[in-house]
């Protein structure tokens, strides 16, 4: 029997119906704890590592977020902690919007910019080591790259639109001019060989 409700279609399903479990999607499931290698205690210390930076209130001055930043990284050698850019806004007081704003120089000065784009050159660093000796996956860095360090796998084509003289050519001058050029690149690719 289906009911209409706020304009959408609602399936009523008897109390006694047999309810089938659902299916997972896809050949893998996206839930982290189907497809994680951590132990329990893994797990524990994760939560710990990132929870004790939960009550903390976002940074209300430059210095208070130089403090944090230098006390987040002071954290993480401490506590054999491997800094992220999810601990170290949360360590700020804040979420990652907020700090993305921070290093594009939205609400915040300048000062605070150049500092964010500092830790996130260090947080940058660390991955890059930690990928280059094998402790990471390199498809783990190039998510992390693109994602918080701005790394791109693009190539930029630069297309000037200023006066061109092509465009005073008839279409047989061209023409001779394209022939005369791949000849040129012929001749190149004979002298090398």
């Amino acid at each position: 029997m289906d009911k209409q409700k706020d304009g959408e279609k609602s399936k009523v399903v008897p109390i006694d119906a047999e309810v089938k479990p659902r299916r997972k999607r896809g050949l893998k499931s996206a839930s982290i704890m189907d497809n994680t290698t951590a132990r329990p205690d893994e797990i524990a210390r994760a939560v710990k590592n990132s929870f004790q930076y939960f009550n903390r209130e976002i940074v209300k001055s430059d210095e208070e977020c130089a403090e944090r930043l230098n006390a987040y990284f002071r954290d993480c050698q401490e506590q054999q902690m491997l800094p992220t850019v999810e601990n170290m806004c949360l360590a700020l007081g804040t979420v990652r919007r907020t700090v993305w704003d921070w290093e594009n120089g939205i609400s915040c000065s300048a000062t605070r910019t150049n500092m964010i784009k500092k830790a996130k050159q260090i947080l940058a660093a660390i991955d890059a080591e930690l990928v280059s000796s094998g402790k990471i996956p390199q498809v783990v860095y190039i998510f992390r790259a693109k994602n918080f360090f701005g790394m791109a796998d693009q190539q930029e084509i630069v297309v000037s639109t200023g006066a061109n003289a092509e465009q005073d050519m008839s279409a047989d001058d061209i023409a001779k001019r394209y022939l005369e050029d791949s000849r040129t690149v012929e001749t190149t690719f004979s002298d090398e060989q």
